[in-house]
């Protein structure tokens, strides 16, 4: 009664593991992408949930790499100060770091990840542009294979490579005047209107800014992204500063 079975359980476990080998050895995208100086190939965000407005405008993604090698990315201290670092990834870096985007499984993985039983959480997205294909994976709260954490960890710690302090040349600032109804905290700055050449108050409606102003407002902006304290005069204000191709939220047209 039973003569047949062992060789039909056999021939079904050969065909499954012949469907396994060839989904194994299935080549995932060819590795090339476009090498423009202004295309964005790679980008890690992990924001931004439940947060003030402010933070969300100050916030720059994780990582971001174009097309010609340029790679952005930030360090976030215990304390919350934040360091922007830029470099430069040769084409033979580019195309190994991508190749293990490829190789990790990236291209394979569901578009989303997600447990809703937590709420008002940033959610973790990694984003690839290849030449003929594109993917991204975010993950909302925990779901993702733990190979996902470690690619994005490689990634958005600079992917191996050396960078230098990013300093923007431009950047959009806008100033909130705020009130407290107690004593007013110390201050992060003394902004020193008569020799940058404007008020804060001129910035409320945000304003374009360089030079020592954008240095100042830059610096405020990463030692306190949920809101350092500005005073000018009796006034207080918080500030933002959107940096044009590089924080996730574009400034406006100038």
């Amino acid at each position: 009664m039973f003569k047949h079975r062992f060789p039909v359980v056999v021939c079904f476990a050969l065909v499954l593991a012949v469907l396994a080998c060839q989904a194994l050895s299935t080549p995932g995208p060819e590795v090339k992408w476009d090498s423009s100086p202004d295309k964005v190939v790679i980008r890690a965000t992990f924001c931004c949930g439940f947060v003030p407005q402010g933070y969300a405008l100050n916030y720059i993604p994780d990582v971001q790499v174009w097309g010609d090698g340029r790679i952005i990315w930030v360090q976030t201290s215990n304390s919350g100060e934040r360091r922007v670092l830029e470099g430069h990834l040769t084409e033979t870096e580019m195309k190994t770091l991508l190749q293990r985007v490829a190789d990790d499984g990236f291209f394979g993985w569901k578009d989303n990840y997600a447990d809703y039983t937590v709420t008002d959480l940033p959610s973790q997205c990694l984003s690839v542009e290849l030449a003929t294909k594109s993917k991204s994976v975010c993950e909302y709260y925990k779901g993702a294979p733990q190979a996902f954490h470690e690619l994005y960890a490689y990634i958005a710690s600079g992917a191996g490579t050396t960078g230098a302090d990013f300093v923007p040349a431009t950047g959009y600032l806008t100033a909130y005047p705020q009130t407290f109804s107690g004593p007013a905290p110390q201050p992060d700055l003394h902004w020193p209107a008569d020799s940058l050449g404007f008020s804060l108050s001129e910035a409320v409606g945000g304003r374009w800014a360089e030079g020592e102003a954008l240095e100042l407002a830059w610096r405020v902006v990463n030692t306190k992204l949920w809101g350092g304290v500005v005073q000018e005069g009796e006034a207080f204000y918080q500030l933002t500063v959107q940096v044009p191709v590089v924080s996730q939220n574009a400034p406006p047209a100038p």
